[in-house]
C-alpha cells in the first residue's frame, strides 16, 4: 500500500466558526450532519506516540480526529513498520472496522497532541443509517482517498529518488506547511526512517538526496524538523 499525503490545510477558525481543511469528512458534511457526527461517543486525548489503533486488533471504534495528526502505520512481512498516510483534524480513522468487522488493517498512533471522538460500531452505524447525507460524504471520503492512494503510488515509484522526494515534501508543504522568513516550516513529527518508508525509497537513498537538496539550499533540516528554503526550486525538480 503507498504512502499518501493530503493537499489538504489546517483547520482555522473564522469568526468564531471552526473551518475544516478540503478534502476532509467534517469540511464535507452540511452543519447538521457535521453537529451530529462531532457529538456522538466520548472526546478523548492521545499524547505524541499513542496509539488510538492496534494493527490486527478485533477493536472497532471510529475515531473522529477534531485536533492533531495521526500516523496510519503497518508492518511489512519482513518485520518492517511503514508509513502509509497522515490523517488531520476533520478525519476520520477506524472506519473501515466499523463498516466490515475485520481486524485492524493498520496502526493510527498520534504525531502530535491529538483530540478526537471516540465512538463505537453501533452508535456509528446508526449514524450512517440516520444520516444519509452524511453516509454518502464519509464513502465519497473513502473512495477519494483510495483513488489519492492510487495515484500517488503510480507518480511516486516511477520517479528517480529525488524526483520523489521532492514531489512527497513539495505536498506536505502544501498540506502542512507553515511559511516565515525562514522558509516554509513542515510541522510534522517525523524521522528519517519514517521519511523514508513514506517516500519509498532506502534510508541511504534518502540520505543523499536530501544532502543534495540541502547543498542548493532547497531545503534545512534537523531533528524532527524540516524547512523548504526554496518552494520553487522543489517545484522546478518535480517538473
Amino acid at each position: 500500500m503507498a504512502f499518501m499525503v493530503d493537499d489538504r490545510s489546517v483547520a482555522a477558525s473564522v469568526g468564531g466558526t471552526r473551518r475544516w481543511p478540503p478534502g476532509t469528512v467534517l469540511d464535507a458534511l452540511d452543519d447538521t450532519d457535521r453537529a451530529a457526527l462531532v457529538g456522538l461517543g466520548t472526546e478523548r486525548t492521545f499524547p505524541p506516540g499513542e496509539a488510538l489503533i492496534i494493527e490486527g486488533s478485533q477493536d472497532d471504534t471510529t475515531f473522529v480526529l477534531l485536533d492533531g495528526i495521526g500516523k496510519v502505520l503497518a508492518n511489512t512481512v519482513d518485520g518492517r513498520q511503514v508509513l502509509l498516510s497522515i490523517r488531520i483534524g476533520g478525519d476520520l480513522v477506524g472506519e473501515f472496522a466499523a463498516l466490515d468487522g475485520k481486524p485492524r488493517s493498520a496502526s493510527v498512533v498520534a504525531a502530535t497532541v491529538v483530540t478526537a471522538r471516540s465512538v463505537d460500531r453501533r452508535t456509528f452505524l446508526r449514524y450512517l443509517d440516520e444520516h444519509p447525507r452524511g453516509s454518502a460524504a464519509i464513502r465519497g471520503a473513502i473512495v477519494a482517498e483510495l483513488r489519492r492512494a492510487t495515484m500517488h503510488r503510480a507518480s511516486v515509484n516511477g520517479a528517480p529518488t529525488v524526483v520523489r522526494v521532492a514531489l512527497v515534501l513539495s505536498q506536505m508543504m502544501a498540506a502542512y506547511g507553515r511559511p516565515d522568513r525562514d522558509g516554509v516550516h513542515i510541522e510534522i513529527p517525523l524521522s528519517q526512517p519514517e521519511l523514508a518508508s513514506l517516500i519509498n525509497v532506502s534510508e541511504p537513498s534518502l540520505h543523499r538526496a536530501l544532502s543534495g537538496l540541502r547543498a542548493r539550499d532547497v531545503i534545512r533540516t534537523g531533528y524532527r524538523r524540516l524547512v523548504v528554503r526554496d518552494p520553487a526550486a522543489l517545484r522546478d525538480i518535480i517538473g
